[in-house]
């Protein structure tokens, strides 16, 4: 007896030890281990493997409970020390922490909805208290500690930022959002089909047929190489289990992947709005600014103008996708503005509801709501008078968009803002036409105070434009959909992917385009640097459509020729996928449009465009260097030297080969 127990004894201490393992696999997650530990018969990973690894190990099953108990452990207290944070951070933190303390967060299983007063703030603050922790590892605290008391999808938005603001967490990869809250982006019905897939489908269960003694078990792990004996397992077909996702006939906003970029951008609108609207004044407390022209001359007479990156970039993006929708109209013939009934739930199982109020008052009701906009920028406009116009128009649009569509909603579907609707939601409201008319009447606003500057002096011509061959195809993407799976069975005190043999996907057909080039051959008459931006519009249009390219060039005197190349599309990284890498991948622009969606879907005969040209004169921007396809707006006061249009066609093979 006495030796059984010092054999027992014996095995506690060997599974309790962090550094230790058992036959290659540690008792501990690899990203709780330091860089100094050693795992038997395994490679050491990297520090950005084991970082890489805690985010997809935080983000599993992220709608629900976590279960391993070293991230339950880590997040079980509210880190209030003021020494674990940036240095002169902790006055910024001081209003979470106290919302925190009084309940004003959501928590996990609440609703999810931009008809919150206070939701704004609750990201702002969720958003801090990540980005602003002082270390990695207090980063992991707080970020457990999010991710076991908020909602599920206010900790999901606020990561995302954070993210890529810390430097040591850029380098990290978060998988796709359809992918981790497949929920809110994937139609009811592929839920449904994927919440009843069993677990014993996807992985093998062994077939144990023998009776072993105590001994025999010990034995195992003590001297595993002598008396393991080999567990028959079920080989399962490679095939994934694949449930089909029906197309719509709004193709374009139904894009998950697009969504899914939209809802970034509107959390990022979301923070910037609320991080500009308060400034510290006398060094000892934080004052309000009056509005976003006191806070311009503030900045500017102190030497520190406001960037302006996302008001226009919210302009941008609202341009280009009523472009693209438009441009879809043609090609399939369907007005992207028809009504559809919502397929959507949330990750409580609610179904989304439809407004009551016929097509008549909608419209009257988003047209007020226009009007009293431009109302708002003419009175900016006025004060304004030295900053250039369309700064001035997004500051005003930026600053008053979520108030915009908030009132908007409240409206039309009345003052019960804990019910689910469309217009309220932040990752799929692209689907809602009342959301998509909203977005068509605010980029005929932004059109009315666009006016080019044509240049007096022409010393610039463009002498020939080359357009490779356009075409556009469908392919089948496979998104994963294993944060679907039960619970209590993918995720125990540690996570069981690594035992699965076939993977849980929802394939859909992704609109693409082959690899093209365009190339430029332009004269200049002396040396000069030089703004070229590029639209696709339709024939006889004047006004700038949807921006294919914005790029800086440097001209030398005379004939210069510029080839612009444009590969495929890549798709994104998937779960699986991240959990298996060894290096940083590389991860798309987060300020631009998905890459699959440079071009509008074409047709077999050929959709006739026509692509515009324009040569501007550079004005140094340091916004453009840093995400040139804004320069539709921010340069738009420059003088157009010169510009130029060529017909092309844009053809459509339905392929459907898998990606």
């Amino acid at each position: 007896m006495l030796q059984v127990t010092i054999a027992i004894c014996g095995l506690l201490s060997i599974l309790c030890s962090p550094v230790v393992s058992i036959n290659g696999w540690s008792p501990r997650p690899r990203w709780w281990l330091d860089d100094s530990q050693k795992v038997n018969n395994m490679a050491r990973q990297t520090q950005w493997q084991l970082r890489q690894r805690f985010l997809m190990d935080l983000l599993l099953q992220v709608h629900k409970p976590l279960l391993q108990q070293e991230l339950i452990e880590m997040g079980s207290r509210l880190n209030e020390n003021p020494s674990d944070y940036e240095a002169d951070s902790w006055p910024s933190l001081i209003d979470f922490m106290e919302r925190v303390h009084q309940g004003r967060i959501l928590r996990p299983y609440s609703i999810y909805s931009q008809l919150q007063e206070e939701l704004p703030q609750q990201l702002l603050g969720v958003y801090r208290f990540l980005l602003l922790a002082k270390d990695w590892r207090t980063f992991q605290c707080n970020a457990c500690y999010a991710r076991s008391h908020f909602n599920p999808v206010l900790f999901v938005n606020a990561l995302q930022l954070a993210i890529s603001g810390r430097p040591d967490t850029k380098d990290l990869v978060l998988p796709a959002m359809h992918e981790v809250l497949p929920q809110l982006y994937f139609d009811k019905d592929v839920i449904l089909d994927a919440q009843q897939v069993n677990w014993q489908q996807l992985a093998p269960i062994p077939n144990i047929t023998l009776k072993r003694s105590w001994k025999e078990i010990l034995g195992d792990i003590v001297y595993p190489r002598r008396f393991r004996q080999p567990l028959e397992v079920p080989v399962l077909p490679a095939e994934p289990i694949v449930i089909e996702v029906k197309p719509l006939r709004t193709l374009l906003s139904s894009d998950v992947e697009l969504n899914g970029y939209w809802n970034s951008l509107i959390s990022r609108l979301l923070i910037t709005r609320n991080e500009q609207g308060t400034a510290i004044i006398d060094g000892d407390r934080m004052m309000a600014f009056r509005n976003a022209h006191d806070e311009y001359m503030y900045r500017l007479e102190n030497g520190r103008a406001a960037k302006p990156e996302h008001p226009q970039i919210l302009l941008h993006n609202i341009k280009q996708f009523v472009a693209l929708c438009e441009l879809e109209e043609l090609t399939t013939g369907h007005k992207s503005l028809q009504l559809i009934e919502p397929t959507l739930m949330t990750t409580g199982g609610v179904r989304y509801k439809a407004t009551k109020l016929n097509g008549l008052d909608v419209w009257l009701l988003i047209r007020q709501s226009t009007e009293e906009l431009q109302s708002q920028i003419d009175k900016q406009l006025e004060k304004a008078v030295e900053t250039p116009t369309m700064e001035t128009v997004g500051q005003v649009i930026a600053t008053n968009y979520w108030q915009l569509f908030r009132h908007l909603s409240l409206a039309i579907n009345g003052n019960c803002t804990m019910e689910p609707n469309l217009l309220g939601m932040a990752t799929s409201n692209l689907r809602d036409p009342i959301y998509r008319t909203m977005l068509f009447q605010l980029a005929q606003l932004i059109a009315r105070y666009e006016r080019p500057q044509v240049s007096a002096y022409d010393n610039q011509q463009v002498q020939q434009i080359h357009v490779g061959n356009l075409t556009t195809y469908e392919h089948l993407v496979d998104s994963d959909l294993i944060n679907l799976m039960d619970q209590q069975l993918l995720q125990t005190q540690r996570n069981n992917l690594q035992f699965l043999q076939r993977r849980l996907v929802a394939r859909q057909l992704r609109l693409n385009h082959k690899p093209f080039n365009i190339t430029y051959e332009l004269y200049a008459s002396e040396p000069m640097v030089v703004l070229i931006r590029s639209y696709l519009i339709p024939p006889g249009r004047d006004q700038a459509g949807l921006l294919i390219e914005s790029f800086v060039s440097e001209l030398a005197m005379g004939k210069n020729i510029l080839v612009r190349q444009f590969p495929m599309a890549k798709s994104v990284h998937t779960l699986r996928k991240l959990y298996e890498a060894k290096k940083p991948l590389d991860s798309s622009n987060a300020c631009s449009f998905p890459q699959h969606l440079l071009l509008p879907r074409g047709t077999a005969e050929g959709l006739r465009l026509q692509l515009l040209v324009q040569v501007l004169a550079w004005n140094g921007s340091e916004t453009i260097a840093e995400c040139e396809w804004a320069g539709s707006v921010v340069d738009s006061t420059a003088p157009v030297l010169t510009s130029a249009r060529v017909d092309v066609v844009i053809h459509h093979h339905s392929l459907k080969l898998k990606d």
